[in-house]
């Protein structure tokens, strides 16, 4: 269903999270899945990243692989989504002032696992990748000794950033609120290299095979400490949040067994089994 623009309000940032709808749970004990059936209506808490997600500026549609994965949980609820766009730093802050109801697509640290609960399984995976400008001179991950690199502030990929500069000697990470102005200070030669995601990556380069970066390296999955590449997961309040978990679980696990999350990445041109396995070949 279209997201209607005169229904309900949706927030570019953090100065509209003061502004944001306040319909919330009235104790921590409620059942927030209960609430969500009496008001009709999930507040999704999202981003702008193409194509994960994004608002179509001629429809107003939340459109993106987290809003058809969310969309179809939310019929099997049988309400509709309310997405609540914000910047990376602002989604927990957020959650946790009970402004959104749930997170759509965030990965799972170590950190946000003290204060906030994931549902147990991934809707899909991702595959961040290190890009430079194509006169940069940096070919391979050794190549970035000495140099500085982006990074969005929030997301995993600061884990990652982290891990590149222990290893490979990188002399300064810059951390920016949204991808867009790292990706502005990488053409610009500010940033001799930026930490991105590879689906992002992918379908950039579908859209404009002339783009203007290129990739470094896809990072192996043991950089976040993991066997298996970045799971994306809904991120929920830890108390009276139960039911909702199992009930975003139940609708996952029959997407995936009908074949219809491999039909939403493909959707988008994201064909690499990687996608919806987690396995880097």
């Amino acid at each position: 269903m279209a997201f209607e623009l005169s229904r309900r309000t949706f927030v570019a940032g953090l100065a509209g999270i003061g502004t944001a709808l306040t319909v919330g749970r009235a104790s921590a004990e409620d059942d927030l899945l209960a609430q969500i059936k009496k008001r009709g209506f999930m507040r999704v808490g999202t981003f702008s990243i193409p194509p994960e997600a994004w608002i179509d500026i001629d429809t107003g549609e939340w459109r993106g692989i987290d809003a058809d994965f969310t969309k179809a949980i939310a019929k099997s609820i049988g309400v509709e989504v309310d997405p609540v766009v914000l910047v990376h730093s602002a989604l927990a802050p957020a959650l946790e002032a009970n402004r959104v109801d749930v997170i759509a697509g965030l990965y799972r640290t170590p950190e946000r696992e003290k204060v906030m609960a994931y549902n147990e399984v991934p809707f899909w995976y991702g595959i961040d990748v290190v890009i430079t400008g194509k006169d940069s001179g940096v070919a391979k991950v050794d190549d970035l000794k000495g140099k500085v690199i982006g990074t969005v502030r929030g997301s995993a990929q600061e884990v990652e950033a982290e891990a590149l500069k222990t290893q490979y000697g990188i002399a300064e990470i810059r951390k920016f609120d949204s991808a867009d102005p790292m990706l502005m200070d990488l053409k610009a030669g500010r940033l001799d290299a930026a930490i991105w995601w590879g689906f992002t990556f992918d379908y950039a380069v579908q859209k404009n095979p002339a783009y203007d970066f290129k990739v470094v390296e896809y990072l192996a999955p043991q950089y976040l400490g993991s066997d298996t590449l970045p799971a994306t997961h809904y991120v929920f309040a830890k108390e009276g949040t139960q039911s909702l978990i199992e009930a975003f679980d139940a609708e996952i696990k029959r997407l995936k067994a009908s074949g219809e999350d491999k039909k939403i990445m493909d959707s988008y041109g994201l064909t690499n089994p990687a996608y919806v396995t987690g396995a880097m070949k």
